[in-house]
Parts: C-alpha cells; structure tokens; sequence
C-alpha cells in the first residue's frame, strides 16, 4: 500500500522523467533497504547507494564501487574500540552486515532498522580483521571528529541523525563525486541539476547542483544554502517543489 505522500512524489517524478529529464536517486542506505523504496521508481536508471560508495546503472549493468582498505579499517576499529568502547561498530560490505556483537533493540531505530528488516550478521574480530568495507557505521561515538583529524586523508566521515550515528566512506567515496560522475556519464551539467535533501551527506550535493532544495525538517546548514526550502514530507513538499519549478 503506497501511501498518499509518496504516491504524489512518484506521480510528479515520473512526470520528469517522461518529459525526459535524468532522475538519479542517492542514498547513505545499502541496496537491500533502499531497493524497497526503489520499488516505486522501476523508470530509475542510476542509484547511488552508501553515500557514494556504489553507484549502479540498470541499463549497463554495471557498478562502481570503493571501499575503505583493509588495513585502514583495521586501524579505525583499533582507534574507536581504545577511545569510545562503549560504542557499536558495524560493517557494510557490497550489501553484506557485519557487526562483532548484537545490535541492542534500542539501537535499531538509529541505524534505520525496520521491524522486518535484516539485522548485521554478528562474526568475531578476525573475520571483521579480514574485511574491505564498503562503509563503517559507528553509533554512540561523541569523538568522530577526532577520527576526521587522525583519517582524514584515507576516509570521508560524516555524522548524521543529529550526530548520533558516524559513517565513513573511502575518501573518494561521497554523494556529490557519485552524482558527478553520473552526470559525466549521461552528458549532464551541475548547473542544470536540481537535488534534494536533509542532512549532512547532502552537503556537497548542495554545493555542487545548480538549484538546490532543502527539506523542511533539513539541518540549517542545508537550509542556509539552498535555493528553495519545500514543505515537509506530509504536504507533498518534493512533489509541490518539483510542480513549481520543473514539471
């Protein structure tokens, strides 16, 4: 059952992209969660997923993916378990979860686990040793910034949901560089794109778009640089922009 605010975002999307406008959807989510969603949008060719770390093509059937070097994640899990122990560290690998102790129930919400979703697999830590991550989620970590200064150059790290959850990406991997390279791939200009979002991950697809939108409940440093800022979700806020200023 679709709801009546996600029916007139896809009625206003598909509307664009029958007029022949490129749609590209960019998600922090993995495949398997954002693909329920992607359900509603089978017209859509290109999805970036992880922030930017895999970006696929339906047509081409073919992927891009970067993931953080072994022995880097090696060291973040060594430099976060020494400073925050309390916190829980999972791993994203191409669609796969892995975690080395359960996900206490309270916490699924923060790592937009659903009832019905799949839970990270629990390995031990020569398992988690051997793993080429796709991106590392870490929850209850105040000292993210402290990992941005000592990785800086090996990983992108963003907090969001109000800095509650950290992700880190491989340092080429982030929404703005996948959306890029889309682009460069289907002949389209930043200047000519409009983009959509909420929260810190979205930061430099603003920087980078032509005309970019903020949700009403985005961040204020989203809001500050946009171009317009739409209604919330519940008045159709996508779909009223995208009838305002595309369609």
């Amino acid at each position: 059952m679709i709801n009546q605010y996600l029916l007139g975002i896809i009625q206003a999307v598909k509307r664009c992209f029958d007029s022949g406008i490129h749609i590209i959807i960019a998600t922090a989510r993995p495949p398997r969660a954002a693909n329920q969603f992607l359900k509603n949008f089978p017209f859509v060719n290109y999805m970036v997923y992880y922030n930017g770390a895999l970006v696929t093509c339906k047509s081409k059937q073919n992927e891009r993916h970067i993931s953080i070097p072994i022995e880097i994640s090696q060291q973040i899990n060594k430099f976060i378990e020494l400073r925050v122990p309390q916190s829980i560290i999972s791993y994203e690998v191409n669609d796969s979860w892995y975690t080395c102790r359960p996900v206490p129930d309270s916490q699924y919400a923060q790592l937009g686990i659903r009832s019905n979703d799949p839970k990270p697999q629990v390995v031990d830590k020569d398992y988690i040793s051997s793993l080429s991550p796709t991106k590392i989620l870490v929850l209850g970590c105040s000292t993210w910034g402290d990992i941005c200064e000592q990785f800086g150059d090996h990983v992108n790290v963003i907090a969001t949901d109000e800095g509650v959850l950290v992700q880190i990406m491989h340092k080429s991997a982030s929404k703005e560089k996948a959306v890029k390279w889309v682009l460069s791939d289907i002949g389209v200009k930043s200047e000519n794109v409009m983009v959509f979002g909420d929260d810190f991950n979205d930061l430099g697809l603003f920087h980078m778009s032509g005309f970019p939108v903020a949700m009403e409940n985005a961040i204020i440093e989203l809001k500050n640089c946009a171009a317009h800022v739409a209604d919330s979700n519940d008045n159709d806020g996508v779909a009223v922009a995208i009838e305002k200023f595309i369609v």
